[in-house]
């Protein structure tokens, strides 16, 4: 009995240090990350301030919508026609522009294709990067708009049919209202054809 009143006053005794007895048992906090030692605390993150948005004033007259018609050597006097809407991007990085081709007599389908334009100041050119109808893709570069003319390379595309290379496509701007579009592309059996067409705004 006496040994039962000692162990219950014991543990009120505890109680009543708030856990002394045990506070005192218990490791060490850890010291703060402020007070470590600068060989063990963790690097600071370095802050990367947002990019530049890219000066787009040389292509700004080019958004809206256009009406082309376009044509191919191997397709006699058919046309093509097209329609071609560009619009900023909401964040203020690229252009995007939409192409709508309707169908002809070569092709069972019409296609839609849609195009990011932006420029990369580091490597100094701008960029084109293209995805469309039936898994079609393009990447393709420029140095940009020189004396009315713009020169896009084709850097990577999708073969389609029997085209095995294209030698780029050449802009040439006659107006804010008015675009021509040059290009060609070599076939598996050697030929070159020549394609061409006019925009214009609408």
């Amino acid at each position: 009995m006496l040994q039962h009143i000692r162990a219950s006053m014991f543990v009120v005794a505890v109680i009543a240090m708030g856990g002394t007895a045990f506070a005192q048992s218990t490791p060490a906090a850890m010291p703060a990350a402020s007070a470590m030692p600068a060989s063990t605390a963790p690097p600071k993150a370095p802050y990367f301030p947002l990019p530049p948005k890219p000066d787009f004033s040389s292509m700004r007259f080019m958004l809206g919508t256009w009406s082309c018609s376009a044509t191919s050597e191997r397709r006699g006097k058919e046309a093509q026609h097209l329609t071609v809407t560009y619009s900023m991007a909401p964040d203020g990085y690229f252009i995007k522009y939409v192409t709508k081709a309707a169908k002809v007599s070569y092709s069972a389908v019409g296609s839609t294709s849609t195009d990011w334009v932006t420029y990369d100041s580091n490597a100094k050119r701008w960029i084109d990067v293209s995805v469309g109808s039936y898994g079609s893709y393009g990447y393709s570069t420029s140095v940009g708009w020189e004396h009315g003319h713009i020169l896009w390379g084709n850097d990577s595309f999708l073969y389609d049919g029997d085209v095995t290379s294209s030698t780029g496509t050449l802009v040439t701007k006659i107006s804010d209202r008015k675009l021509i579009t040059v290009g060609a592309f070599t076939t598996v059996a050697g030929l070159l054809n020549r394609v061409a067409s006019t925009c214009t705004k609408i």
